[in-house]
């Protein structure tokens, strides 16, 4: 894979044009090899279908896409997948479906704020500007029922991977998500026919879809503990406060089966606070006013018993008050401390950590390299992974072991045919290292003394002029050419372009594993002395133009 790559670097020297971009996914990297060149998986297609795919693709800059996928090539591969495959579907991952998502928030948010300020006012079933308005929006929501048919999913728990077959999703969105969104959506029916408002209780379906429109969000948009804790408790009490006024009064009208009875009750609490006849302000308002109450648990208790009268309405809602108040309080208490998890565990070593680098007076950019590796290393979770190991024995670590480096094996070349006994020896050897974003992970003219597989990310290779001679992906390798030649010294630096994660083989494992198979390594061998002569016909090659320049600005 590197001699096909570095061969398309070479041929294409006379048309290059050097550009300095990070082209959105590189940050903090300064490439200048053609867009073309960043990757092995090229898209071949017009301006316009790039545009389009641009949209509807899996986005690089999102962190749920990075998460899941974790390198650059993985996120080309995908968004090559989507272009010859399913070019009709939208990537759960896309910024068009973000876009919609934030959209389907407002919407639904409004909706609710807007039906609750509408079924206070003294005539709820008088169609003016204001109620269209409120009612047209679930017109709007329709469109989110549309795009959900060409919206894929991810499927599976540990080994997640997106479903984008349109005959796939739209059988898992008729058998899940369906039948509630088509409900929700009943109560613009009232814009034709009069319903007395109450297809606008069938709206509190939504609330699941919204809850999970905001997760996706805050996650995306890299809110902290703390803010998307405050974000989540102000979605619940802001929609218990707006569902908990529509229903005082819907629960009112359909005992008295009427907006403006002539005779009501005495036990309701319209009559109790003589709201009747009253403007829709102050009715809102004092119902707002109760819906507080119940929320915080002193609602006006005088106002519960009267000659009598006992207001159901009022226990059920005090009960999901409390529900709420403990889920918002619980949840991120257990999340956080609770000392057997092992994201918490994750928490309490992160700030260890923190306290030993203000201890130790670090830099503000070392601080964040520090804390990118641990990210990176434990992904949010803290597990001892030797001692889990350790518990296991035999075929059973041999089946984790070979798993491990499946990627490497189907796309390393030389790995698909060696023996498993040498692949189980190789695999054995292999140790995992991490290198963050711009770290130098080799250089030019020391001692090599190991060599690199690529799991997850990219790696930047230069030459001894400096020049950036190609990029080399998830399943590449490197720093075989100082364990095959004579003199041992590295011929090129190679730097981490994004958080890399690599297995790394000594040289000494190298020659009691591989080495030991003539076949193998002559193949190794000759890949290597190929990658050196082209290394060599490049670097002159630019040494040659940077003369010519020099000589022509000298002139």
């Amino acid at each position: 894979m590197f001699i096909s790559r570095y061969s398309k670097v070479y041929e294409a020297k006379e048309g290059e044009v050097k550009t300095d971009a990070s082209h959105g996914y590189f940050e903090g990297h300064k490439c200048f090899l053609p867009l073309d060149k960043i990757s092995t998986y090229e898209i071949q297609c017009s301006r316009f279908r790039k545009f389009i795919l641009k949209l509807i693709s899996v986005h690089a800059g999102d962190v749920r896409a990075k998460n899941m996928f974790r390198s650059y090539a993985a996120l080309c591969m995908e968004r090559q997948r989507q272009c010859r495959h399913y070019p009709f579907s939208i990537h759960p991952f896309s910024r068009v479906r973000l876009w919609l998502e934030a959209l389907f928030v407002i919407i639904m948010l409004l909706s609710n704020i807007g039906v609750a300020v509408l079924i206070s006012r003294t005539k709820p079933d008088v169609h003016d500007y204001f109620s269209i308005a409120v009612k047209s929006l679930d017109l709007f929501y329709m469109f989110n029922i549309f795009f959900n048919f060409f919206t894929g999913y991810i499927e599976g728990n540990t080994c997640q991977r997106v479903v984008l077959d349109l005959r796939k999703i739209a059988k898992k969105y008729i058998t899940t998500w369906l039948i509630i969104d088509v409900t929700s959506s009943l109560s613009c029916l009232d814009l034709f026919y009069e319903s007395r408002n109450v297809l606008g209780s069938l709206k509190i379906l939504r609330m699941l879809t919204l809850y999970m429109y905001v997760k996706n969000l805050v996650t995306v948009l890299k809110i902290k503990m703390l803010s998307r804790t405050l974000v989540e408790s102000s979605l619940f009490i802001l929609s218990y406060l707006t569902w908990n006024v529509y229903f005082q009064f819907m629960v009112e009208f359909m005992l008295e089966q009427s907006y403006q009875p002539e005779h009501p009750r005495n036990c309701s609490w319209l009559t109790i606070g003589k709201l009747w006849n009253q403007t829709s302000t102050t009715r809102f308002v004092y119902s707002f006013d109760r819906a507080v109450g119940m929320l915080r648990g002193n609602a006006n208790l005088n106002l519960l018993k009267t000659d009598g009268c006992f207001e159901n309405f009022f226990m059920v809602a005090w009960v999901i008050a409390k529900i709420i108040v403990l889920h918002c309080a619980f949840k991120y208490i257990i999340a956080l401390f609770g000392s057997e998890s092992a994201r918490a565990k994750y928490f309490m070593m992160q700030q260890q950590i923190e306290t030993y680098m203000n201890q130790r007076k670090y830099p503000s950019n070392i601080k964040k390299k520090i804390i990118k590796f641990y990210s990176l290393r434990f992904q949010s979770h803290f597990f001892v992974e030797s001692r889990m190991m350790s518990c296991v024995s035999g075929q059973l670590r041999e089946d984790l072991i070979m798993y491990s480096g499946r990627q490497l094996m189907r796309d390393v070349a030389f790995l698909k045919h060696i023996p498993r006994a040498l692949l189980l020896e190789v695999g054995l050897r292999l140790q995992m290292v991490l290198f963050i974003a711009g770290d130098v992970i080799m250089k030019i003219n020391t001692i090599g003394d190991c060599m690199f597989f690529i799991d997850k990310g990219t790696v930047a290779i230069y030459s001894e002029s400096g020049r950036e001679v190609c990029h080399l992906e998830d399943g590449d390798f490197f720093g075989d050419i100082a364990l095959t030649m004579k003199h041992k010294l590295r011929t090129a630096t190679a730097v981490a372009v994004t958080n890399c994660e690599l297995f790394k083989l000594n040289k000494e494992d190298f020659d009691s594993t591989i080495a030991c198979y003539p076949t193998v390594y002559e193949e190794i061998e000759k890949v290597a002395a190929s990658r050196l002569e082209r290394t060599h016909v490049l670097d002159e090659h630019h040494k040659a133009e940077t003369k010519m320049l020099n000589d022509y600005e000298n002139m």
